[in-house]
């Protein structure tokens, strides 16, 4: 899963030179974390033109999104092996002049090293789930040695912020409640492509299956028959979180007997066309924009959701299976303004498309999670606040 021709940033050796400037390094993990933060990070050089941006990950498909749409003053980097040497070489080589971890990253190795170093280090969009909080109260002498070295914490969630301070973190270094994940412009999308598809689908019910997991694709495309058989001018656009599983998936669609169009493979959806397959990464943007509904994956099967601001920034209902623990309170504050329809299984499904699909419902339920995401700013100033009295 390594990038070959960089897979040397792992081990904490660099062709690029640190930047020159105050410089925050954001330490997320994958996709989501790593987009949550680009809006933060463009209100911060707004505000400070003296700060430059070193974003690390893990994945692949987080440094193949942010290769599209980096900001010009941001560098991204992979993130170092939590040993000695790469954690080590890591720092003496970027010397950031904050690190800010985001969300679930406690690495101890890494984490100690930046204290030595003494390099302020902050925590944002904390997230720590059930099983992981039961694992750390078993070393909870450990985890306060650790939660310690943090010198500033938002927490995502009221939950964790809880958790956090029986594990021993000092009250005084929780800020508050912020998730970045709130705040954010829509994701970016080709206008030229969104016009030609727009053209295309222009007579068709779309729906768009968003950030779709393994034993979730089966049910959703068991969904679309049953809507296609009911009316042909019903269209799903299928978006698996992971691209890369696209052979297991086409199996689903072609047992399925539907008429399928490949995005990767440049194939045109027609009158006839059941399921389009966009198997392509950094669209999410595009087919939000063309669909006034999105199912978010990742909630049918125990994953616990995926980020539901980003379809709300684009007008459309929300329907979501019942594992959404990864953003229960996001979801709760939806589901209070009527935004979003939880189902369970294709027949939920069918019933709720058909419904949402009737005059204006769609839009209606689409406008009220919009005008939610647009609501509350001024956390994100006393994030960005904090953020530049420390660096």
């Amino acid at each position: 899963k390594e990038d070959k021709k960089r897979i040397l940033e792992r081990k904490g050796i660099y062709n690029l030179n640190r930047p020159v400037g105050n410089l925050v390094w954001f330490n997320a993990s994958s996709v989501g974390e790593t987009l949550s933060i680009l809006y933060l990070i463009e209100n911060l050089a707004e505000n400070n033109k003296k700060l430059k941006f070193l974003i690390t990950s893990t994945t692949l498909s987080s440094s193949k999104i942010l290769d599209k749409i980096i900001p010009e003053n941001c560098i991204h980097q992979f993130s170092p092996l939590d040993t000695i040497s790469a954690t080590k070489a890591f720092l003496d080589h970027w010397k950031p002049d904050l690190a800010i971890f985001v969300e679930s990253e406690f690495w101890p190795r890494i984490i100690f090293e930046i204290k030595k170093q003494q390099i302020p280090l902050g925590l944002i969009n904390a997230r720590m789930e059930r099983k992981t909080f039961e694992n750390w109260l078993k070393i909870k002498n450990t985890a306060k040695q650790i939660l310690d070295k943090f010198d500033f914490v938002y927490a995502n969630d009221k939950l964790t912020f809880k958790r956090l301070l029986e594990l021993g973190m000092n009250e005084k270094k929780m800020l508050g409640i912020f998730s970045s994940k709130e705040h954010g412009k829509p994701l970016s999308y080709n206008p030229h492509e969104y016009e030609i598809l727009k053209k295309i689908v222009k007579n068709k019910k779309v729906w768009v299956a968003a950030s779709t997991h393994e034993g979730e694709e089966e049910l959703l495309v068991d969904t679309q028959k049953l809507l296609h058989a009911y009316d042909e001018n019903f269209l799903l656009i299928l978006v698996p979180r992971h691209p890369e599983r696209v052979k297991s998936i086409m199996k689903i669609l072609i047992s399925s007997g539907q008429i399928i169009k490949i995005r990767s493979k440049k194939q045109q959806i027609t009158n006839k066309t059941s399921i389009y397959l966009a198997d392509t990464l950094g669209e999410l943007g595009l087919w939000y924009n063309l669909s006034s509904i999105v199912f978010l994956g990742g909630s049918l099967v125990n994953v616990g959701g995926h980020n539901p601001y980003e379809p709300c920034r684009f007008g459309c209902a929300l329907i979501t299976g019942p594992h959404i623990f990864n953003f229960k309170e996001i979801f709760e504050k939806l589901d209070k303004k009527g935004a979003l329809i939880m189902v369970n299984g294709a027949g939920d499904i069918f019933k709720t498309l058909k419904k949402l699909s009737e005059g204006n419902k769609s839009k209606t339920m689409g406008i009220k999670g919009l005008n939610h995401v647009n609501l509350n700013e001024k956390n994100l100033y006393k994030l960005i606040k904090t953020i530049n009295s420390f660096s």
